[in-house]
């Protein structure tokens, strides 16, 4: 259990690193959920990968296009959850070449099989050789620590999605313009749900865009 944990944190903060990349040259907003440093969509998708890679040949090219085909999955699911729950669209790549609904791209899916054959090919073996040499309850006890700050860090971002989505469904009901500025300066909570609007494009939706603008954030993420 605790070998899973590490590598979900591992994971999900190298996917934090690699969209810190990733955004800088595209010039697009974080979309980062989380406070801290680490982004759990990739390590969930690391979980699933490394899983299934475990029953698989030593074979560069199906441990890519596995790691291609499972991370577009995570990814396009959790797309849609958080569209269901929401009723709007936290990114949408309809601007990229060959995309799925907006969902995913193949950019990004070619990039999440880089990143697989990193996993595989790199991160396996050091983490043997780390294991080896570290104090088993040092380890053990650093690991704890870190899922208790991120699932506290879980657990505040839920709140504040909460919140949005209030918002959300506020902006949808609320058609005067002025009955709606009224309402949302009333809601006084204690989680506001303006870092998630900073940090997600949320690209051509008009509920959001409200909300961007009634914060007075930015509705688009320009390059310098």
């Amino acid at each position: 259990m605790i070998e899973i944990l590490a590598d979900f944190i591992f994971f999900s903060v190298l996917g934090y690193l690699s969209e810190i990349v990733y955004t800088a040259y595209n010039g697009r907003k974080s979309g980062k959920a989380l406070r801290g440093p680490w982004c759990p969509l990739y390590g969930i998708g690391a979980l699933l990968i490394l899983f299934i890679t475990k029953y698989l040949k030593r074979n560069i090219l199906i441990i890519y296009v596995v790691g291609v085909v499972f991370s577009s999955i995570t990814e396009y699911l959790a797309s849609v959850i958080l569209e269901l729950i929401f009723k709007t669209r936290w990114w949408d790549y309809k601007e990229k070449k060959h995309n799925i609904n907006g969902r995913i791209c193949l950019e990004n899916s070619l990039l999440f099989g880089v990143l697989t054959l990193i996993i595989y090919y790199i991160f396996l073996p050091l983490k043997q050789k780390f294991i080896s040499i570290i104090n088993p309850i040092v380890y053990t006890v650093v690991v704890l620590i870190l899922t208790t700050i991120m699932l506290i860090d879980a657990l505040i971002t839920i709140f504040e999605a909460i919140e949005l989505k209030t918002r959300i469904d506020i902006v949808e009901k609320t058609k005067n313009k002025d009955k709606l500025i009224n309402k949302l300066k009333k809601l006084k909570t204690t989680y506001s749900p303006k870092r998630l609007l900073s940090s997600f494009d949320f690209t051509n939706d008009e509920k959001t865009n409200i909300l961007k603008k009634f914060y007075k954030i930015k509705t688009k993420h320009k390059k310098n």
